[in-house]
């Protein structure tokens, strides 16, 4: 009976320790499997809700993805946006420091008629003759003391009022330069506010009110942000700025502005450097997620806040079930046999085969 025994205990031992051992194995596969599925629909962009809970908030699978994207800040791919009105990239001109060397407007060493001395009255006395200083001392002695001119003409008296006109005059523009410095000043440095909503991919841009909050909406814009909410929530400041950015993937984006590390606004990707070569399918997902942590825009939408909000300007990322004051607009369905798809409908660019029909929308 106690042989019996331990060969019952021993078998039951045997059996415990296989089923452990299948179990171990079973999820180990399992979890593999899930990890692998995880990596393909967010790489092919496939939005997957049951993905966006089991992955919560923690995100640390898209570590690698930031730091990627992050490196891709020194690629030679890279074209830097140059803001409107600061330097020569926007103006088309070349700016010319102002030099004292005593140059007129020719060029030339002198006055404004670009002769050397300054201006040819000055360098004669009233007949046009050569006069210099003495010449023009005896003149004016004899006009001070006769009232007639060396060419025997009436002399010019002196204005007291015209002096008067003068300073008045000084004193209007120094008066409308304070208006104007004043008016500078009183122009905020941040115009506007922006709000991601993530949870309903809509962008919303607020202005200034009377009292200088930030409460008055003006602009929605369509977006993309980051599949199973790789997009960070929190409140930010954008900074670097470019008009064509690498991206990570080996695609690129156009008027791509930074809102936090490796997170960035820009256009839905292209495949080249070329603005006729979008990826169709990723710009039919604008209004859901899709990106890797980066928030897409239409081309239009990327190019206004490159445009229009400086460094600087604070980024609210934030999840919520209302879109926003002015609701969530609809992006453009491009037909894959299209062959207008490889350019962003929105895009301003004069060649744009969408233009005519963006213009009559």
């Amino acid at each position: 009976m106690k042989k019996e025994h331990q060969e019952e205990n021993i078998l039951k031992k045997l059996l415990q320790g296989r089923a452990a051992i299948v179990g171990t194995v079973a999820v180990t596969v399992f979890l593999c499997f899930f990890t692998l599925f995880e990596f393909t629909a967010l790489y092919l962009e496939w939005e997957i809700p049951v993905l966006k809970v089991v992955t919560g908030e923690e995100k640390s699978w898209f570590a690698g993805d930031y730091k990627q994207e992050i490196a891709l800040d020194d690629s030679r791919e890279n074209v830097p946006f140059s803001e409107q009105g600061t330097g020569s990239a926007d103006t088309g001109q070349d700016a010319l420091p102002e030099e004292n060397t005593g140059t007129g407007g020719n060029g030339q060493t002198g006055g404004s008629n670009g002769e050397p001395g300054g201006s040819s009255r000055e360098r004669s006395g009233g007949n046009g003759e050569p006069g210099g200083s003495n010449g023009q001392a005896i003149g004016k002695q004899l006009e001070d003391e006769t009232g007639i001119d060396e060419n025997g003409q009436p002399g010019e008296q002196e204005n007291p009022a015209g002096n008067t006109e003068t300073a008045n005059g000084k004193e209007n523009m120094q008066d409308i330069e304070a208006v104007e410095s004043t008016e500078n000043s009183e122009q905020p440095e941040f115009p506007y506010y922006i709000r991601i909503n993530r949870r309903q991919n809509c962008v919303t841009v607020y202005t200034l009110d009377e009292e200088g909050e930030y409460t008055v909406p003006y602009k929605a814009m369509v977006c993309s942000t980051g599949l199973y909410n790789a997009t960070p929530l929190g409140t930010f400041q954008i900074s670097d700025k470019y008009l064509w950015r690498e991206l990570y993937g080996g695609v690129y984006g156009q008027y791509a502005t930074r809102i936090h590390g490796g997170v960035l606004f820009h256009s839905v990707p292209y495949y080249k450097k070329a603005k006729n070569t979008l990826c169709t399918e990723k710009y039919n997902k604008l209004g859901q997620q899709a990106s890797m942590g980066c928030v897409r825009l239409t081309t239009k939408d990327a190019k206004w806040i490159a445009d229009n909000c400086p460094a600087g300007t604070t980024v609210e990322i934030y999840d919520d079930d209302d879109p926003g004051p002015l609701g969530k607009p609809q992006a453009e369905k491009l037909a894959p046999d299209d062959p207008k798809r490889g350019w962003d409908p929105t895009d301003p660019d004069e060649e744009n085969p969408w233009r005519e029909w963006y213009e009559e929308m």
